[in-house]
């Protein structure tokens, strides 16, 4: 480029010039789109039942629900999406998963039994579990991260344990409903608390973790249960249940017999007590017939003198006894025979 190429204003002329300036050009409007375009990458949309968390150099910078966010693109704010706060999250439980144990049978190898726990009265229960959790610290849930998973099994075998030792079998589950009505009516109110008592024992250790500084960020708003024994226990409950149910139909018989027993006895004794009263009627009754004439005489009946009244009854009285003697001898008493017999000589 020489002199001559060189305009008054400075500005050189020529092809390269034009082409630098056209290129420069062009590359100013392509960083002025791509600083447009980098801008505009800060704006989205929230989808519904969600909030956005923005952070600002790492640090939570504010909390948005759902609609248009306008934010910072990177490096200088980040937007993370989370479910809103009032959303449940669901999260199954996989410990005790029976995939290893699909009939749920007990081992004598306690190793192997790892999905089962001891009750309160040393019996075995089985529980699948599925958790619904809500997040109340952002923050807390973002750094938690893939760690989230395997602390929620943990705290919640630790809670199961505890829980499950501090009750007997029939107050986890319906093993012996051949129970009397009061301690079916105990053991089920105590099958309804059970979620409740194994929730709030969740929550608790979640808030020892929060007040050391290692909180989830989270809290447990349900929790389902699907309990269950092994499959040898399961058959020993139904045989048992079974020969309850028979001891009860045999008491129920007996007790019938036993009804019908006392009815006939009570039956019969009204009658042998009827028999008797109406025997002891007919039988006072004659007496009073046969003792009238004597009483009358006691009594001194008008119309008879005594002797007559006597005479009129040893008349009626002594054919009938007289007939039922062999042999009657008689002896006149103001004859002059008299019948002398041996004997002491009178004084």
């Amino acid at each position: 480029m020489t002199v001559s190429d060189i305009r008054e204003g400075g500005e050189p002329e020529g092809a390269w010039a034009q082409s630098a300036k056209i290129a420069f050009r062009f590359l100013f409007l392509a960083v002025c789109f791509a600083a447009v375009v980098w801008s505009l990458s800060g704006i989205r949309q929230v989808p519904p039942e969600s909030r956005a968390i923005v952070y600002q150099f790492g640090k939570v910078e504010r909390q948005q629900p759902a609609g248009l966010l306008f934010a910072w693109p990177r490096p200088i704010e980040q937007v993370v999406i989370l479910p809103s706060a009032d959303r449940q999250i669901e999260f199954r439980i996989d410990s005790f998963e029976p995939g290893s144990n699909p009939k749920h049978v007990f081992y004598y190898n306690a190793r192997m039994n790892g999905a089962f726990l001891l009750s309160g009265d040393a019996s075995v229960v089985h529980l699948g579990a599925t958790l619904f959790y809500q997040i109340v610290d952002p923050a807390a849930y973002i750094l938690t991260g893939e760690h989230l998973g395997p602390a929620l099994q943990r705290l919640f075998v630790a809670s199961a344990v505890s829980v499950s030792a501090a009750r007997d079998l029939d107050t986890i589950l319906v093993a012996r409903p051949e129970l009397t009505t009061g301690s079916n009516s105990a053991a089920r109110a105590s099958r309804e608390r059970l979620r409740a008592d194994l929730m709030n024992a969740i929550n608790h250790r979640l808030g020892d973790l929060s007040g050391v500084g290692a909180g989830l960020g989270i809290t447990v708003s349900r929790v389902d249960l699907a309990a269950s024994i092994p499959e040898g226990a399961k058959d020993a409950f139904d045989r048992v249940l079974i020969a309850s149910q028979e001891a009860e139909r045999d008491i129920a018989e007996a007790r019938t017999d036993a009804a019908a027993t006392a009815l006939s006895a009570n039956q019969e004794h009204d009658r042998l007590l009827t028999d008797a009263d109406a025997k002891a009627t007919e039988k006072t009754t004659q007496a009073k017939v046969r003792t009238a004439a004597i009483n009358a005489l006691a009594r001194g009946s008008p119309g008879f003198s005594g002797m007559t009244l006597a005479k009129r009854i040893y008349i009626d009285r002594i054919g009938p006894i007289l007939a039922k003697a062999a042999r009657v001898d008689t002896v006149d008493h103001s004859g002059g025979l008299h019948l002398i017999l041996p004997g002491t000589t009178p004084q």
